[in-house]
């Protein structure tokens, strides 16, 4: 075990020499270095090269730099990472896309995350939307193994392995910043959130995400899709009026942000189009609705 963890901490280390030389890289070629480490399951490859971005990542945002200089040392950390393209039974299952670093470290300052607040992420990956945060302020969760094995190493706060569809007992309106990115796809069944219908497992997830935000507390959240609005100007009837209809009664919600997969995801290893939803509190009584476009 402790062999393995050598040459897990090598690996990352090549990595991010990699990173810092700016050398590009495809799949194959990651991969071909990871052999040479006795790493060869295609899996911890994609993950461990995962790690090592976001340990690249989380150094720009804790160093000195301004809020603009970290940004853009961020952006051009995205454009020369390798395209993590590949797709095993189990992410397919989980619907496991990450998050880019650019947007992943905007979430975390719009929330404040980089700030001395508490932080909580209940469908972690591999903790790139933390990237922002101290990681000793911040809980993380994640189901899946590996995944969750990579943020133990992190130096998280606490690290949790608990199905997100289900409520966070005992940190309920505990956070200052909420940050998630909830795997795609829709529920087995639907689930009620007071009379609203819920269809879709990133929506729930993102509601149970709320539920662990203080009263006063921020978000950031991405979920699937864009929104599509009917003749009257109205988030077309089904699954997503329900979803941002409660959104917007019960939440101060700023922007609701469409961004395009094919040109911020590509190098994530998906093109689906997600939206970036930012709260700035609860609302003290449910009012209002989703609005017009």
């Amino acid at each position: 075990m402790k062999e393995r963890t050598i040459i897990k901490a090598q690996f990352l280390q090549h990595v991010r020499n990699e990173l810092d030389a700016k050398n590009k890289h495809n799949r194959k070629s990651i991969e071909r270095i990871a052999s040479s480490y006795g790493i060869t399951d295609k899996s911890e490859v994609k993950e461990y090269t995962e790690l090592a971005i976001v340990l690249k990542a989380r150094s720009i945002s804790l160093s000195s730099l301004t809020v603009e200089e970290k940004y853009w040392s961020i952006v051009e950390l995205y454009k020369s990472q390798v395209n993590i393209s590949h797709r095993t039974s189990q992410s397919i299952l989980l619907q496991q896309y990450s998050t880019p670093a650019p947007i992943s470290f905007l979430a975390g300052i719009f929330t404040n995350a980089n700030q001395n607040v508490s932080v909580f992420e209940p469908s972690a990956g591999n903790g790139l939307l933390t990237i922002a945060a101290n990681p000793s302020r911040v809980i993380v969760n994640e189901i899946d193994e590996l995944r969750r094995s990579n943020l133990a190493d992190q130096g998280y706060r606490q690290v949790l392995n608990q199905d997100a569809t289900n409520p966070f007992k005992g940190f309920e309106k505990k956070f200052d910043a909420v940050i998630t990115n909830p795997p795609f796809g829709l529920l087995d069944r639907e689930v009620k959130y007071e009379t609203f219908t819920i269809e879709v497992l990133d929506h729930l997830m993102a509601l149970r995400a709320l539920d662990c935000m203080k009263d006063n507390g921020k978000a950031a959240i991405i979920i699937g899709g864009h929104t599509r609005y009917d003749k009257k100007g109205r988030i077309q009837k089904g699954k997503n009026r329900f979803f941002f209809n409660y959104l917007f009664s019960r939440y101060n919600v700023v922007d609701v942000i469409p961004i395009d997969g094919s040109k911020l995801y590509s190098r994530q290893g998906t093109s689906f189009d997600t939206r970036l939803m930012l709260i700035d509190g609860r609302k003290s009584q449910p009012s209002g609705a989703a609005p017009l476009r």
